[in-house]
């Protein structure tokens, strides 16, 4: 599990987006398919598994740490806007012709829609994303790295050291 980790981590940009698209329009396109059919336990599995899709893209989107957090925010955002649009495209030709409305315009709306929302919600997730990076349970000093400053403390203040993680 962790290479998987680390090689969805170092995708390039477009590869990340194209995939996190891909899964997210596929799960959508299930969910959709279950509301089509109204399927009550299709469509909670679909929400949930939307769900479930929606916070692994996030996940990953703030563990590519060597991606600025505005733009991996971006990432994770348009990912998720595509993904709706491109659920709709794949449950397209599953609509029976009663319900007479057109591709186009619920495109257009799905995309105008969750790219409103996307600007609306931008500096709070760029805001989220870099306090989560910064302060996180992965911030800049690792737990080993955490044992070599303590142990370079003991060893410089012999007398001056407690157990605690600060070394004061």
């Amino acid at each position: 599990m962790r290479r998987f980790a680390l090689r969805i981590d170092q995708l390039p940009a477009w590869a990340f987006v194209a995939s996190a698209v891909l899964v997210f329009g596929a799960v959508r396109a299930g969910r959709l398919f279950a509301l089509l059919h109204q399927s009550r336990g299709g469509m909670e599995l679909g929400a949930i598994l939307t769900l479930a899709t929606f916070v692994c893209i996030v996940i990953f989107g703030v563990r590519r740490r060597h991606v600025a957090a505005w733009r991996s925010t971006v990432q994770v955002l348009a990912a998720t806007v595509a993904g709706n649009a491109l659920g709709i495209v794949l449950i397209w030709p599953f609509i029976p012709d009663a319900y007479q409305i057109s591709l186009a315009p619920m495109l257009r709306d799905t995309i105008a829609a969750g790219v409103t929302m996307a600007v609306m919600t931008l500096p709070l997730a760029i805001v989220l994303l870099w306090l989560s990076r910064r302060f996180g349970t992965h911030s800049l000093v690792t737990e080993r790295r955490l044992r070599v400053i303590q142990e370079e403390w003991r060893r410089r203040f012999p007398g001056r050291h407690e157990d605690d993680a600060t070394g004061v």
